[in-house]
């Protein structure tokens, strides 16, 4: 039974006696009784949509000895996972782990066995989970209305690769050794081309990097074929065999006829922009061809485009998948420039997604974190609960500007430096230096958070042990700071390095991985629709430091604002990390929502107003704090904030360690007041009030805001007025105050006439229930339901005989950009609100058609009367300024159940008493 290298209340849970090399039989799953955890047979399943039965025929195949196996496959992967080697820096015998040995068994087996290559015929053939069946349950095709195939599945809406393009994606957990896997196909491949008759491989390979900090450590591993020398890859009697030529990024080498192994970071392959039409879904997919000059400055891809065939390999390949990045584009167009195309295409990822968040459709191949950590291969992720000592939490910084974002996320520092303290007290002994890793918004916020730990007597920071290095927008790092960000990527895991803190905007997302990393904080907003950013905050430190016995369990700490706990914990437990109330089964999918060419025929056109409600600021006099609500009476002024951590392993989510943290620094008291008065004048639209609201505010939180008079300068005052939670509770009321005195409103304007549904953007949904309906009468893929009342609803319009088409519009993201289906209105509490209608149904009557805007409604709340009148007056002056009749019901769930099997929208109204509600 393996220790924890830090000390814990409680002991961490393991497979006992796991070895990594071996086929996983048991997995850890969580329980609600002592000691949270237990161990649960059969291996972790895999969501991914092909991995599931290619899983189990590769098992197949593993197990029957590789039959039908070529004669370069078999004695490779004898020499590999049935040989014993010795290697040195490994006291015992080498040996690779299982999730790089499934990863070259299953693209032997794709490539020799399976007689697929095209990545539709894949999906149709092996997709799905279990003995369910695929297209009625997980999924089907489409066509875009520009003729682009794409994957209509959970997980949303996604191009498929070009037809017959052999493209996989292998999603393998940071740590687990991605690029030895890529090495052990480079050799497969090489020995493949060379003996086995018309072979479909080559002896040809691009490896590209994202960045490059990444190029840097890939090129230690293939420059002088390393890699190739020191771990035992080529059986001996093969050695002399592979000779291929290694071309690295900026040399002029020619290519050699019997192979090369080119590598390179993706900016060197970046085209040049220039203005094209596809003339084809396939060339759509690919890019352009290349024609003279038009990679000039690239002199690598030139000498690629004169090779037979390649095989190309992506390093953090969720990179390079959008079709729109030029990256990508690049990629695409070797296929096209190479006479027999590229012999494969293959994506290395922890997180092989697009740029919506969706795993590829072609990932193949699944070792996630949890079986990572079972195999004890990369160091457990502890996410770490900061709470105050009166039950809250530190709140998500929003808001933040250089002058503040140090004061802001105070509470976060404290709490993260105190855990890198107590790391460094145990590992004192062992001559390793633990890091802290800061992850911020921007550098600018970099900048402030590294001189506020330098300068600040409370961390006991030096300057040399503070290091902050500068990112661009597109995550490389500037120019300034890349000599530095290289140097330390380099020794800061030796026991001399100086640096115990490390502060950056993008650092964390791929290539710094550090080993030393046991503590990181993240600052930013994670907003992301992708989520690819949290996921990557946790691969940063997830390798094993060097020089720590095997028997001591290593542990990474993460700290953060709540939305990154919240989203680390949605995607650790998809991942099989941390399994919480939520099974995987009932996590919630994203699904792209698209208008689709095929359903042209029930376009409907939607005029689109302006907002038609204004604030008169001159109203302010008016205000009077002392008149106001208490809505700090509940806080407890006696004492000065504090807050505790607790720490949560994450495989069972069980509790392993707590910690007060006494909190001594507290903003100034103008500063939180401040913070107040620009919430309230962001909310209202206010932008040039804050000289007048500023002095009220002040006033309402010393006179009346605790229910007893304070004074904003006292220490315990300052401490919680310092806290996002008061601060936003106390601005939230006074929008409502500011809100209703300054509300007015003018006459409604025209933004977009006539709007067709078809023009919609693309747009990102996330329900799990209901799940997505379907429906016919819609130009859309998917109806965007909210619950199962309105999918229920959905059906009766796409069956009523009086519905000529329909469409959903609850999202906020619908419409191109700038462009969005909305009524202003004012709320009961005064507050302007934006009322987003469910559905457009356009009704076939004898008179003609009627275009009809349904509100749909479960329950009714506070300003659904206030909703009704605006919408009724907005589709009064929308009649009289196109002249087409338009009309506004709102039907109840319980009216509706008791009539839902009217055959008509006409026989509905008049069954629910509604017809009367007319615009």
């Amino acid at each position: 039974m393996a220790r924890a290298l830090f000390v814990y209340d409680k002991r961490l849970p393991e497979i006992t006696g796991r070895r990594p090399w071996e086929k996983p039989t048991s997995h850890l799953v969580k329980t609600d009784e002592a000691p949270e955890w237990r161990r649960e047979d059969g291996r972790r399943p895999s969501e991914r949509l092909l991995v599931p039965r290619i899983r189990e025929a590769v098992d197949r195949w593993r197990d029957g000895g590789y039959s039908s196996a070529s004669e370069v496959t078999r004695p490779l992967f004898r020499h590999w996972f049935e040989e014993d080697h010795s290697v040195i820096g490994y006291d015992q015998p080498f040996r690779f782990h299982f999730g790089q040995r499934e990863a070259i068994e299953t693209l032997a087996w794709l490539v020799e066995c399976s007689g697929v290559r095209d990545t539709k015929a894949l999906i149709s053939q092996y997709g799905g989970v279990g003995d369910a069946a695929l297209f009625q349950n997980h999924g089907r095709f489409q066509t875009t209305m520009d003729g682009v195939r794409q994957w209509l599945g959970p997980s949303g809406s996604q191009d498929l690769p070009a037809r017959n393009l052999r493209r996989y994606a292998f999603k393998m957990a940071t740590g687990a050794g991605k690029t030895w896997v890529m090495a052990m196909i480079v050799v497969w491949a090489w020995f493949h081309s060379r003996r086995v008759p018309r072979s479909p491989l080559s002896r040809n390979f691009l490896i590209v990097a994202p960045n490059v900090i990444v190029y840097q450590r890939l090129e230690k591993d293939f420059a002088n074929a390393r890699l190739f020398r020191e771990l035992p890859l080529i059986p001996p009697e093969w050695a002399s065999e592979f000779t291929p030529r290694i071309i690295l990024r900026g040399e002029a080498t020619e290519p050699s006829p019997s192979g090369n192994l080119f590598l390179t970071n993706i900016q060197q392959l970046h085209q040049r922009e220039e203005s094209w039409t596809p003339a084809n879904p396939v060339q759509k997919w690919l890019g352009p061809k290349p024609k003279p000059g038009l990679l000039g400055g690239s002199p690598m891809l030139d000498r690629m485009k004169s090779l037979s065939d390649l095989i190309v390999m992506n390093d953090e390949a969720h990179h390079v998948h959008d079709e729109e990045l030029a990256w990508n584009r690049s990629l695409g167009s070797l296929s096209n420039a190479i006479p027999s195309g590229l012999s494969a295409w293959l994506d290395f990822s922890a997180t092989p997604k697009d740029q919506n968040g969706n795993y590829f459709p072609w990932t193949v191949c699944d070792y996630p974190l949890a079986q990572a950590v079972e195999d004890r291969i990369v160091k457990v992720p502890l996410l770490v609960d900061a709470r105050s000592a009166d039950g809250g939490e530190p709140q998500d910084p929003d808001g933040l500007t250089r002058e503040n974002v140090a004061e802001k996320c105070d509470d976060w520092l404290q709490a993260a430096t105190t855990r890198l303290q107590r790391h460094e007290e145990v590992c004192r002994e062992l001559a390793v230096r633990p890091v802290l890793f800061i992850m911020a918004d921007k550098n600018a916020h970099a900048d402030a958070i590294g001189a506020h730990l330098r300068k600040s007597d409370q961390f006991d920071l030096k300057e040399e042990e503070v290091l902050v290095i500068h990112t661009k927008g597109d995550g490389e790092i500037t120019k300034g700071d890349l000599e530095n960000a290289r140097r330390a990527a380099g020794n800061i895991d030796s026991a001399t390095s100086r640096i115990r803190v490390i502060v950056s905007v993008m650092m964390l997302r791929e290539g710094w991985d550090v080993r030393n990393v046991t503590v990181v904080l993240g600052l930013r907003a994670f907003s992301a629709q992708s989520k690819i950013l949290p996921e990557q905050v946790i691969g940063r430190g997830l390798r094993l430091m060097r020089d720590v016995s095997p028997d001591r369990t290593q542990t990474l700490e993460v700290l953060g604002t709540r939305n990154l706990l919240e989203v680390l914990r949605e995607q650790l437990e998809a991942d099989g990390v941390g399994i919480g109330a939520a099974s995987v089964a009932e996590l919630p999918h994203e699904l792209v929502i698209r208008p689709v060419a095929e359903r042209m025929t029930y376009d409907i056109a939607v005029p689109i107003t302006k907002p038609s409600l204004t604030r008169n600021v001159r109203r302010l006099d008016e205000l009077s704090p002392l008149e106001l609500d208490a809505v700090g009476g509940d806080v407890d002024l006696s004492r000065v904030h504090s807050i505790s951590v607790s720490v949560r392993e994450q495989v069972t989510d069980a509790t392993v360690h707590t910690e007060t943290v006494s909190r001594e620094a507290a903003a100034r008291s103008e500063e939180s007041v401040a913070a107040i008065v620009r919430q309230v004048m962001d909310r209202c639209g206010l932008p040039t009030a804050f000289s007048v609201l500023y002095p009220k505010v002040k006033q309402y939180v010393e006179q009346k805001c605790f229910d007893r008079p304070v004074s904003v300068d006292d220490e315990a005052v300052r401490s919680h007025l310092a806290r996002e939670e008061l601060r936003e509770r106390i601005a939230a009321y006074l929008v409502e105050v500011v809100g209703a005195l300054t509300a007015e409103q003018k006459p409604i304007a025209f933004e977009e006439e006539r709007y067709r549904l078809s023009t919609t953007r693309p747009f990102r949904w996330r329900r799990n229930l209901p799940p997505p309906c379907e429906a016919t009468k819609t130009v859309f893929n998917y109806v965007a339901t909210w619950n199962d009342f309105e999918r229920r609803f959905a059906g009766f319009l796409d069956r009523a005989k009086d519905i000529a088409r329909f469409s959903a519009l609850g999202t906020t993201e619908q419409g191109t950009s700038g462009t969005t289906f909305r009524i202003d209105y004012l709320k009961p509490s005064g507050a302007i609100g934006f009322y987003y209608p469910d559905w457009v149904a356009v009704q076939a009557t004898e008179d003609g058609e009627v275009h009809w805007i349904i509100e749909t409604k479960g329950r009714v709340f506070a300003g659904t009367k206030e909703k009704d009148e605006a919408m009724r007056a907005w589709c009064e002056r929308v009649e009289e300024a196109t002249s087409e009749p338009w009309r506004y019901v709102r039907i109840n769930q319980g009216d509706f159940d008791e009539s839902a099997d009217a055959e008509t929208l006409a026989a509905l109204l008049e069954s629910t008493g509604s017809p009367g509600m007319l615009g």
